[in-house]
């Protein structure tokens, strides 16, 4: 419903010829339609259909044509008192009504002029959010490409620094994907499949289903994203290079549930890779797994280098 009001107040004529054209096609299917019951109601309620018609002037036609609409419906709604009074002048009780149509006319038109004055301000409230997150998102970007400049420029030939720079680049790109998906619900909360969706986008190959994906639509806060889009990344350039992902028929299965109210469980399983081993040192990539999820979220993290394949465990608090 409020979607369809919306509509009709975006399509609203701003020339008065369209708004008086809108108030005379109301007035008149307001008065065709009471010639059409007086069959059952010949005496009394002159006023009945032309209520409903004056609001819709008013909405598709703005405050101007609905007072039209308010004015007309009042010239049209006396003539049936003149049917049922078989009297001219007008009686002192056809007066009255016609005032009492009036203001309560009056009031309608006011009001549907206020709702749509309040749905205008929140429209060009929403397009003020709009343009805000792209230039937010904008800055973001140039942000991580003047950061990974400065990388570059800075790491020097070496071929361990290459493999540095490679890595951190990617990295870069994992908090720009993060930061796109947050841009794309205006810094709202963002589901947990579309989040996956994106991590781990890079590293899925078309018609292949070696990555599989279960669990439940649920929200997640913003502050969680960018951290569970860095580990889920991590997590996948490992298995690419080192684990499931590099081996032909090596798979991953990603999946969350909820533990308790609003906390969840995610889980990244790995099968037929090579055998793993814990790491011989801890890098950044180890810290990142263990301790990369906000403290707020309270998360409690464990990582099994289990011989047939690399088993990541997160809990946190999702809300």
């Amino acid at each position: 419903m409020d979607e369809l009001i919306r509509r009709c107040i975006a399509g609203q004529p701003t020339r008065l010829a369209p708004q008086l054209a809108i108030a005379l096609t109301c007035v008149g299917l307001a008065a065709l339609i009471r010639l059409l019951i007086a069959i059952w109601i010949p005496t009394g309620i002159p006023y009945i259909t032309f209520f409903p018609f004056v609001l819709l002037a008013t909405l598709l036609g703005s405050l101007r044509a609905g007072v039209a609409a308010l004015l007309g419906s009042m010239v049209a709604g006396s003539v049936f008192f003149v049917e049922a009074t078989r009297h001219w002048p007008l009686p002192f009780t056809a007066w009255t009504g016609m005032i009492a149509f009036l203001i309560s006319g009056g009031l309608i038109v006011w009001l549907s002029h206020l709702v749509a004055t309040a749905f205008r301000a929140v429209e060009d409230g929403r397009q003020q959010e709009r343009l805000l997150v792209l230039e937010l998102q904008h800055r973001v970007k140039n942000t991580l490409s003047i950061v990974q400049s400065l990388a570059s420029q800075t790491f020097s030939g070496s071929a361990e620094d290459a493999a540095f720079r490679a890595a951190f680049t990617d990295r870069l790109v994992a908090l720009g994907r993060a930061h796109n998906v947050l841009s794309e619900t205006a810094w709202r909360e963002v589901t947990m499949p579309a989040l996956v969706a994106r991590a781990i986008e890079p590293f899925v190959k078309e018609g292949s289903p070696r990555i599989s994906v279960e669990g439940e639509d649920m929200l997640l806060r913003p502050a969680l994203i960018v951290d569970l889009a860095l580990c889920l990344h991590e997590l996948a350039t490992n298995a690419t290079k080192y684990g499931a992902l590099s081996a032909d028929h090596g798979a991953v299965e990603i999946r969350w549930r909820r533990v308790a109210e609003g906390r969840v469980e995610l889980a990244w399983r790995e099968t037929g890779g090579p055998t793993v081993s814990p790491p011989t040192r801890r890098g950044f990539g180890t810290r990142l797994l263990q301790q990369g999820l906000s403290r707020g979220a309270r998360p409690v993290v464990s990582t099994d280098y289990a011989p047939d394949g690399l088993r990541w465990t997160a809990q946190f608090d999702a809300g």
